[in-house]
C-alpha cells in the first residue's frame, strides 16, 4: 500500500548563530535549498517546511517543532529531513528520544543529511552508536558556549565594560576602543538625583512617583523607548515599583553588577536571582551619578519605609531605635492590651538572628522611651541649646537636605527646552511642514507647560529663601520649648538616632551639633 504521508523539512536557526550571521534568512533558505536538492537525489519531494526562526537548540519548546508534532501524532507525516542532528536539537537526552523513540513509534523516518544517517536503513548497525555519539557531542558543543561566554562576559565585566543590553536610565552606552561603556545622560541623569534625594529626604515611593507624573517627566520605559512588555504594564508610567528599581540599582554610583542571576545546569530553563547582598561588583567602571552615601542614605530609608508598612507602626520613632550591639534597625512590635485604657502600645526589638540565636540586645518600650527623650531634649534646651545657633544650623541643614538647587536648575531647562520647542515650531510653519491649526494647538501647550514649570520655579525660589526657613523653625523652637506636646514635631529634626544596649543603657546622638551623644541608663 503506498504511503500517502508527507516528506517534510526541518530548519532552524538560534539566536546566537544569528548573531554570527547577519543574513538571516539567507541561512533558513539555505538550509531548505540544501535539504530539497538532496531530497530529488533520493526521490523524495518535500511537502512542507517547518521553520523556527531564532530558537535555540537546547530545548524543544519551538513553535515550528511542535506543529511538526502534532501533525506527526495526526497521522501526517511519513518522513523527515534536517540538514544534520544539531538542527533538530542539541540537548542530548532529548534529541536521542525523538530519534530513538518518538519517531520509530510514530512510524516516522528521520534523515539527517551531514551526519548520513537514515533511520530506514536496517543494515548499518553503526548507526544507533553513531547517533549517540553525535548527539552527546551536540550536547557537549552547548555545553562548552555556554561556559565560554560567561568566561568572555566576565572578563569584559571585570575590565569595567557594560555588557548589558539596554543602558539603566541615565546612561547611555558608548564605544571606546571596540569596549562598551556608559556615559551621563544629563537629562535622566538629574530625575535619577532628585528620586534619590527626595526618598533620604523622608518621601516614599510613591509620592516621588506622583510628583514626576504630575510634572509630566516622561518614564523611563518611554524616554529608553524600550519593547513594551505585557507582564510589567507599570513601566508605562511612573510608580513605586519602578522607583524601587531605580533606587536598587547599584549601577549609578559607578559600580557594575557582575551577574544577577545564575544557572547551576545549562539545561535549565529559568534562571536562579541571586540575593542582592551575595552579587559581586567592580569599582570605578564609569562616570557615577550618585553618590554612595547618597545611595545609603535613600536605601537606608526605603528600608525604614518598609518596616514601618510592615509592622503598621507610623509613631514618633519609625527607623530612629537601632540596635547597639549588631546596628540593626528595631522592629516595633504591637501589643494590644483590651484591659487598659490605651490599647495601642508598642515596643522595639531586634529581630536579627544568626545560626538560630537571637540578637541578645534589649526591648525597650514606646512609653518609656518617649518620657526619656522628651526629659533629655527640654534638659539640652534649658542648659546648652544657643537659639540663634540651632535655629543657623537648622536652616543650613533643610536646604541641603531639599537640594533646592537641583530643582531650580531641572526647572530652568524646561522652561529653556519649551522656549526653544516654540521657536521650532515657528520654522516648521513657516517651511509649511505643519499647518496653522497644528501650529497654533502646539504653540499653546508649550506656552502652558512653560508656565507651570515658570510657576513652580517662582514657588521654589520663594520657598529656598535663608531668611524665610529660618523665621520658621524660630516659631518651631519656641512653640516646642513652651509645649511638650510637640515634641512629635521636633524629634525627627533633632534626634539622629538611637542605640539600645543589652546593659540597659541607651545613645542618643543629635543632628546639627546640638550636643555630644548622651548615653543613659534605663534603671
Amino acid at each position: 500500500m503506498e504511503d500517502k504521508r508527507l516528506t517534510v523539512a526541518y530548519v532552524r536557526l538560534s539566536q546566537e548563530e544569528f548573531g554570527k550571521d547577519k543574513e538571516f534568512s539567507t541561512s533558513i533558505y539555505n538550509q531548505l535549498g540544501f535539504i530539497k536538492s538532496f531530497a530529488t537525489t533520493m526521490g523524495l519531494s518535500v511537502d512542507k517546511e517547518y521553520i523556527d526562526d531564532g530558537y535555540s537548540g537546547t530545548n524543544f519548546d519551538r513553535p515550528g517543532f511542535e506543529q511538526l508534532k502534532e501533525d506527526i501524532e495526526n497521522g501526517l507525516v511519513g518522513v523527515i529531513l534536517t540538514k544534520d542532528m544539531s538542527r533538530l536539537g542539541r540537548n542530548f537526552l532529548e534529541t536521542a528520544y525523538y530519534m530513538s523513540e518518538y519517531f520509530p513509534k510514530n512510524n516516522v523516518r528521520y534523515i539527517s543529511i551531514n551526519d548520513q544517517y537514515d533511520s530506514s536503513n536496517p543494515e548499518d548497525m553503526t548507526q544507533d552508536v553513531l547517533l549517540g555519539i553525535r548527539s552527546l557531542i551536540n550536547d557537549r558543543y552547548v555545553k562548552d558556549v555556554s561556559v565560554k561566554r560567561k568566561q568572555v562576559a566576565d572578563a569584559k565585566t571585570n575590565e569595567g565594560q557594560f555588557i548589558g543590553f539596554q543602558a539603566p536610565y541615565g546612561y547611555k552606552i558608548v564605544k571606546e576602543d571596540r569596549k562598551r561603556t556608559l556615559e551621563i545622560d544629563e537629562y535622566a541623569a538629574n530625575i535619577v538625583k532628585r528620586i534619590f534625594t527626595e526618598i533620604a529626604s523622608g518621601k516614599t515611593r510613591a509620592e516621588v512617583a506622583e510628583m514626576l507624573n504630575q510634572e509630566k517627566v516622561v518614564p523611563p520605559m518611554l524616554y529608553l523607548k524600550m519593547t513594551p512588555s505585557k507582564k510589567k504594564k507599570y513601566f508605562y508610567d511612573w510608580s513605586a515599583p519602578v522607583i524601587y528599581r531605580i533606587l536598587k540599582n547599584q549601577t549609578y554610583t559607578g559600580r557594575i553588577v557582575k551577574r544577577k542571576s545564575s544557572k547551576k545546569d545549562y539545561h535549565q530553563k529559568k534562571r536562579d536571582v541571586i540575593p542582592i547582598r551575595d552579587r559581586e561588583t567592580i569599582e570605578n567602571c564609569h562616570p557615577a551619578i550618585i553618590t554612595d552615601e547618597l545611595f545609603e542614605a535613600a536605601n537606608n530609608r526605603l528600608k525604614q519605609m518598609k518596616r514601618k508598612i510592615k509592622n503598621n507602626y507610623n509613631g514618633l520613632f519609625a527607623g530612629l531605635v537601632v540596635c547597639g550591639e549588631c546596628g540593626r534597625i528595631m522592629t516595633p512590635c504591637h501589643i494590644n492590651r483590651p484591659d487598659r485604657k490605651v490599647k495601642e502600645q508598642y515596643y522595639f526589638q531586634c529581630t536579627k538572628v544568626v545560626d538560630r540565636v537571637p540578637c541578645k540586645s534589649r526591648n525597650i518600650a514606646e512609653s518609656k522611651l518617649r518620657a526619656i527623650i522628651t526629659d533629655t531634649l527640654n534638659e539640652i534646651i534649658d542648659n546648652y541649646v544657643d537659639e540663634k545657633e540651632i535655629v543657623d544650623q537648622a536652616t543650613k541643614r533643610l536646604l541641603r537636605k531639599e537640594r533646592p538647587n537641583l530643582k531650580i536648575s531641572n526647572l530652568k531647562s524646561d522652561i529653556e527646552l519649551h522656549n526653544n520647542n516654540i521657536r521650532n515650531l515657528y520654522l516648521k510653519k513657516t517651511k509649511g511642514e505643519i499647518s496653522l491649526d497644528e501650529f497654533i494647538e502646539q504653540k499653546e501647550t508649550e506656552i502652558l507647560l512653560k508656565e507651570q514649570s515658570e510657576k513652580m520655579l517662582k514657588e521654589v525660589m520663594e520657598f529656598t529663601n535663608e531668611e524665610v526657613r529660618k523665621e520658621e523653625l524660630l516659631e518651631k523652637y519656641n512653640m516646642f520649648i513652651s509645649n511638650d506636646e510637640l515634641i512629635n514635631d521636633v524629634v525627627r529634626d533633632f534626634i539622629e538616632r538611637i542605640d539600645v544596649y543589652k546593659d540597659n543603657t541607651i545613645k542618643i546622638s543629635f543632628k546639627f551639633g546640638l550636643g555630644k551623644p548622651k548615653k543613659i541608663r534605663l534603671f
